[in-house]
């Protein structure tokens, strides 16, 4: 019959409780002199498999307290709803690591316990030990270094570290090779609970910005929340960190069209954003307020796109005046390889006066078409334009998820209701279609191939 392990105590009213003395060399770093819990249990297997667990808790905080760091103890305040299952994961952990037999030891030996408080080298306590995985932290920017220097934007860059410190409120830095597919989950049920743009807030806890929350991040954010995560999980499991990735399959799936997600502009829409009495004039201090929108809506470009356009980027190509969308000069940035373009610019932007717009720029001696622009590290030259069309999308009260982006939508819309076809719709947008045979022995649509196309663009608005 097997015995009791002595870090289990069985309570005058017959509860078992874990209990264990925090060895003298790290207790500095600890508050109290043991920890002791009660494992809500009178049923001896149960509290057996319940301490084990807890046990192989306690030896990742020493562990931790023998490398210097204060252990976080409320990693020993979870439930027991894992079951069987997070034993078995720490179970395998553990035997990687060789910590079992050294580390009961240590518990079971109050005189070995003494000694080791003695050992000189702390780290001692458990011979042979292979070193722990990196923490999160560690990897993240391990993992975001790397993505720089291949040229990854600011922006990307922030976001995916802006979800990992997420992650690590939510439930702590830990060695990447402990986060359990339970943790995941709990990141996102809290995760779904928080307000959108929560940087914002003058909250501190996660707590009270869910007690605050009037609406919550949508179901999109969420799931680029697991795509980031995923990233660096990716990453972890390349490198050796650990074995898989616990956000693997834990999107939440959308009911309804993916189309509807971010809406194309109505007819209405169009009437109210391009009113001759509230537009932008076409002389004013700021031209790119005139020419954004209504290059918005005859080339579906985007606007970072349009934003960082240089004289040099109108050009004529087999006599036909087009958009160079590219990354030619090191303040330009597109979103993939197959993003660089060149648009065909329609007759309705030219009898507007574009190309008299860029040669006056060209004759001040300006290298980009909207000098006015500041270039913002994160967000590019759009950071401004931006923030002003959301104040003009506001004023003019659009309803639905509307914003510059949805000029692409309508363009694609306009285009599909037209019957063209979804390559040659990609071709303008800068989106790859169709199967290997186009993608990788077809070349990009040439601009005389685009024309016709864009020349049936024609809005019942103006």
């Amino acid at each position: 019959m097997s015995t009791v392990p002595s870090y289990l105590l069985l309570s005058r009213h017959s509860v078992f409780y874990f209990r264990i003395v925090v060895p003298d060399v790290i207790r500095p770093l600890f508050v109290q002199r043991e920890i002791r819990r009660s494992l809500q249990t009178r049923c001896r297997r149960e509290a057996l498999i319940r301490g084990r667990e807890l046990m192989l808790q306690v030896q990742r905080l020493f562990t931790e307290a023998f490398q210097g760091r204060k252990p976080p103890l409320e990693l020993l305040c979870g439930a027991w709803e894992a079951g069987g299952k997070r034993v078995a994961s720490w179970a395998s952990w553990l035997r990687q690591q060789q910590l079992v037999s050294s580390f009961e030891s240590m518990i079971g030996n109050p005189k070995a316990q003494s000694s080791n408080a003695r050992v000189a080298d702390p780290t001692a306590l458990v011979r042979d030990r292979p070193k722990l995985a990196p923490r999160f932290s560690e990897v993240v920017d391990e993992h975001l270094r790397e993505r720089a220097r291949e040229g990854v934007s600011i922006k990307a860059l922030d976001d995916k570290r802006a979800v990992a410190t997420l992650l690590v409120r939510i439930i702590g830095d830990q060695p990447i090779n402990l986060i359990t597919r339970q943790e995941a989950h709990r990141f996102r049920e809290t995760a779904l609970k928080l307000p959108p743009r929560m940087h914002q807030l003058s909250v501190t806890t996660l707590e009270e910005a869910i007690a605050q929350a009037e609406t919550t991040i949508s179901l999109t954010t969420f799931n680029n929340y697991v795509k980031n995560l995923t990233t660096v999980f990716t990453y972890a499991v390349r490198e050796g960190y650990c074995d898989k990735n616990p956000f693997d399959g834990l999107r939440v799936k959308r009911r309804g069209k993916v189309s509807q997600e971010r809406q194309a502009f109505s007819d209405a829409d169009l009437r109210a954003l391009f009113d001759k009495t509230r537009y932008a004039p076409k002389g004013g201090p700021k031209p790119n307020q005139y020419w954004l929108p209504l290059l918005g809506l005859y080339t579906g470009a985007r606007l970072n796109e349009l934003c960082q356009l240089r004289i040099d980027d109108v050009v004529a190509v087999n006599g036909i005046d087009c958009l160079h969308i590219r990354s030619a000069a090191p303040d330009q940035k597109i979103k993939t390889d197959n993003s660089e373009r060149l648009i065909p610019i329609h007759s309705r932007i030219k009898a507007l006066g574009f190309l008299k717009y860029v040669e006056s720029q060209r004759q001040l001696g300006q290298a980009r078409l909207f000098s006015e622009l500041t270039l913002h590290k994160k967000h590019g030259y759009s950071a401004a334009p931006s923030k002003w069309f959301t104040r003009v999308r506001a004023q003019l009260g659009f309803e639905g998820k509307k914003d510059f982006h949805s000029f692409r939508h309508t363009l694609a819309d306009h285009l599909k209701q037209k019957g063209v076809g979804e390559a040659l719709v990609g071709g303008i947008l800068g989106h790859q279609t169709g199967g290997i045979t186009f993608s990788r022995y077809g070349k990009e649509f040439k601009p005389e191939s685009l024309l016709p196309v864009i020349e049936m663009i024609v809005y019942d608005v103006f």
